[in-house]
């Protein structure tokens, strides 16, 4: 073993070996090698990041808002709904339909003949009661009604008419003398009876009228129409013909037939109801059901059960009308005697 080999194994530090006085050249293969390692970090590939807020984040940012909006925004229509279906349900039931269905306005009768405030009085859906009153300057007019036009009254209710008739005959008083003896005068009291009834009537003419006018005429003059419909160019409801001529005498209360239009655009024919022993707003629903009209006219009848019932129809019950064609009906109206 050499020296050199003991002191380094008894802990004997070398010196380190002198400096190379040869410097590199940048030529040295070498040096360009630890050059090009030592070099600081690689060059950043592409262009430097961009530390602005992205155009994506705007959009994810908008569309959070509109979703936000778009939920206050149904909240408030689907509350401001709620509140008007609140509101418009309290007013419907504040509205009875009973009290619309039931109730009507009395028509304006005073100064109507007799005839057409009974025939008004039945169209609006009401009942007829008759008052009679002496007055001899406007005889068959109504003087008064109860209750009062315009009121309203529940459907089927009835309607007091006063109408003014003809004065009563009276008795006068007869004084008696038999020989030298008087006897008291002696006053007859005073009675209220229909005046008599005529045996005769004069048929008037009533050709080219409406139904309604010729109807009246004819009940006036003592003449119960019966109605026939025939084809014609006229208005539906014109006299086209009548079976006895203006000024024949008839016996009173008899029936004479007259001709009606079924006017120009006549298609098919209804079925009349039979509304005999009815009142008034049953026979105007039955007919009203067949699609036709109602007219009516008083008739005396000398029975109390009559009183207020179809008594007469025509056309009668299973003939046939044209569509909105009037069925004339009779309504008993007892009177004593």
């Amino acid at each position: 073993m050499t020296k050199l080999e003991c002191g380094q194994n008894l802990g004997v530090t070398q010196p380190p070996p002198p400096p190379d006085d040869a410097w590199p050249t940048s030529d040295d293969p070498t040096v360009i090698a630890r050059r090009e390692t030592v070099v600081g970090p690689p060059p950043p590939v592409g262009p430097p990041p961009d530390r602005r807020i992205g155009a994506g984040l705007l959009l994810g940012l908008g569309a959070v808002a509109l979703v936000a909006i778009a939920i206050l925004l149904a909240y408030f229509l689907t509350h401001r709904h709620k509140d008007r279906a609140a509101t418009t349900t309290v007013t419907t039931a504040a509205i009875t339909t009973t009290e619309l269905t039931t109730r009507v306005a009395v028509p304006h009768f005073v100064g109507l003949k007799e005839a057409d405030a009974l025939v008004r009085i039945g169209g609006a859906g009401l009942k007829p009661k008759e008052v009679f009153r002496t007055q001899a300057a406007t005889p068959g007019i109504v003087l008064s009604q109860a209750p009062r036009e315009a009121s309203r009254v529940a459907k089927g209710s009835v309607v007091t008419l006063v109408i003014a008739k003809a004065p009563a005959t009276t008795t006068a008083p007869t004084t008696t003398t038999t020989g030298a003896t008087t006897t008291t005068p002696t006053t007859a009291p005073t009675t209220t009876s229909a005046p008599p009834q005529p045996t005769n009537a004069t048929v008037p003419d009533v050709s080219g009228q409406k139904e309604a006018a010729a109807v009246q005429t004819m009940a006036q003059a003592g003449v119960l129409a019966s109605l026939v419909f025939v084809p014609g160019s006229d208005v539906l409801g014109t006299v086209e013909e009548q079976a006895k001529a203006g000024g024949t005498t008839v016996p009173y209360h008899s029936h004479v037939q007259i001709n009606l239009s079924k006017g120009p655009n006549a298609t098919t024919d209804e079925p009349v109801p039979d509304v005999i022993g009815q009142t008034i707003p049953q026979a105007l629903t039955a007919i009203n059901g067949a699609h036709l009209r109602l007219i009516y006219l008083k008739l005396p009848v000398s029975s109390k059960s009559q009183a207020g019932k179809i008594v007469q129809q025509s056309p009668l019950g299973g003939g046939q009308a044209p569509q909105n064609a009037q069925v004339l009906v009779y309504l008993g109206a007892y009177r004593v005697k």
